[in-house]
């Protein structure tokens, strides 16, 4: 493969920044970033008033571009927690002030993308994760923990205890009283206690931080990405921690900017309480970044592939969290994928809609966890509260209400909530949905009694599924007549169910 080079800008709260990489070993040609952006006084995502200053960046970076001859550019913006009509707002007057249009990416997707890019491109992650470890990265609006057990990734929980947040309580707090910590360190407890029967707390633990440059630049020596941390000051988080911190812990006197510093002493107390509850035997920082995370995206043919992993994992853990039949969640997801590849031409999806599919699949009865009756409206406001790692909000959207769809409720004009669907979304759902239904009728005793079916489009305009069974069908049978008149309505073909020498 010829050599070629690959530019990614990527848009934060705090920063702006540039990597120029050359493909395909990812050499680093040039990384840039900016000075320190405001935090907004409400919303940490301060673009608008901030837009100046993030052009001015940005037309330097077009600079380089030009210097470099980089042709290839790729836009990325953390959308934090700046609400979707003030995102297009602001890609709007990004594109016009500097013809570079952006992609806002939720924090699951950064997450995901720089969970791969540790498990991958971090040499000692193997030996670290043998047991257990998680996964510590802090954020301004909120903290991401992953757990991976023997290497691979099960789980992970997205806190409330974002710096920014934090320190604006803290702020709040000291004009009320003279000594908030008590008071922060019981508010950080609380967001965290909830988690606390989840954590796995064993003899071989480890704790990995990232996202934490005063401890990075600190510990981590130049050229390497990993670094011991010592775990005694941490045992003094307990004790009053103000301003002297920056005399007690040498790694906090590189702090310079006053935003900074304001941050410092938030992270260090959720660090502090992190590793109370796990217990860690070490702690490790890293400095991978988010950034690297996203150029990994373009070094790695494998990148997408882990992160896929990862939400299948994900899915399958809140699926059992909320109790559901495995045996049926397996039968529905894998026949629902075999309806999605044999039936191509017919729905025309891609390979990511089939994800969806998969996805929505292992989930869409996790309603019954509060109700039976309506449980497909349960499951859809479930996966509303609880998004995915490595989907995006568009993404997130369609498995919730290929949910919604997938039993009694007809996605249709007349339907409110369908109607209300932003435009590009609702076809994708009504064909996901559809698929989804017709499979669930197959397995509506919850005994698995197909162990094969095969599918036949004739020119007449039928779908005629062939099921192989150990048992009768007629619940099977009865069901299906009912749940494939959407498959009908979307697709313009009857499907017909067929018992093994029926005809």
């Amino acid at each position: 493969m010829k050599n070629s080079l690959t530019a990614v800008i990527y848009l934060e709260p705090d920063q702006v920044s540039l990597r120029i990489i050359e493909l395909p070993k990812g050499r680093v040609i040039n990384d840039v970033r900016s000075g320190v952006l405001a935090l907004g006084d409400g919303k940490i995502a301060n673009y608008a008033q901030n837009m100046g200053t993030i052009v001015n960046n940005l037309e330097g970076f077009k600079q380089q571009l030009k210097d470099y001859q980089v042709t290839d550019v790729h836009f990325y913006g953390a959308i934090e927690d700046l609400a979707p009509i003030d995102a297009r707002y602001v890609a709007d007057q990004l594109e016009v002030r500097t013809g570079l249009k952006i992609q806002w990416l939720n924090n699951n997707q950064l997450m995901a993308k720089t969970m791969g890019c540790v498990v991958t491109h971090l040499a000692e992650f193997k030996s670290l994760s043998k047991h257990c470890l998680y996964l510590l990265t802090l954020g301004l609006g909120s903290m991401t923990l992953a757990f991976f057990h023997h290497g691979n990734f099960e789980k992970q929980w997205e806190i409330d205890l974002g710096g920014v947040k934090i320190s604006r309580l803290v702020q709040r707090l000291r004009q009320t009283t003279t000594n908030p910590q008590e008071i922060i360190q019981d508010y950080i407890s609380s967001k965290l206690e909830y988690i606390a029967p989840e954590l796995k707390r064993k003899k071989r633990t480890v704790l990995l931080i990232q996202n934490a440059p005063a401890l990075s630049n600190y510990y981590i020596k130049q050229g390497e990405h990993l670094a011991k941390a010592p775990l005694e000051p941490l045992k003094q988080a307990k004790r009053e921690i103000g301003p002297e911190i920056y005399s007690q812990h040498p790694w906090a006197k590189s702090v310079t900017s006053e935003q900074e510093r304001r941050l410092l002493m938030p992270n260090y107390m959720v660090i502090a309480r992190t590793a109370y509850l796990v217990h860690p035997l070490n702690i490790y920082v890293t400095d991978i970044s988010m950034m690297d995370g996203l150029v990994n995206g373009f070094v790695d043919s494998q990148a997408q592939s882990q992160i896929n992993t990862m939400i299948r994992t994900s899915a399958d853990d809140i699926a059992q969290r909320y109790g559901v039949d495995a045996g049926h969640k397996d039968f529905v997801t894998k026949f629902a994928c075999q309806l999605f590849d044999q039936l191509r031409p017919l729905h025309r999806l891609d390979n990511h809609a089939r994800l969806l599919l998969e996805i929505a699949s292992k989930v869409d009865d996790i309603g019954n966890f509060i109700n039976q009756e309506s449980h497909y409206r349960h499951s859809a406001y479930i996966l509303e509260s609880n998004p995915l790692i490595g989907l995006s909000d568009k993404d997130n959207q369609i498995i919730a209400e290929v949910a919604r769809y997938h039993s009694a409720e007809t996605p249709s004009s007349t339907q409110e909530h369908y109607r209300h669907m932003d435009d590009d979304i609702q076809l994708v759902v009504a064909k996901l949905a559809a698929i989804l239904r017709l499979v669930d009728a197959l397995d509506d005793s919850r005994q698995q009694k197909i162990s094969a079916i095969k599918l036949k489009l004739t020119n007449d305009n039928l779908l005629k599924i062939k099921a192989t069974a150990n048992d009768d069908l007629v619940l099977e049978k009865w069901s299906f007549s009912k749940k494939s008149q959407l498959f009908n309505d979307v697709f313009g073909v009857k499907p017909v169910l067929i018992e093994r020498g029926g005809h």
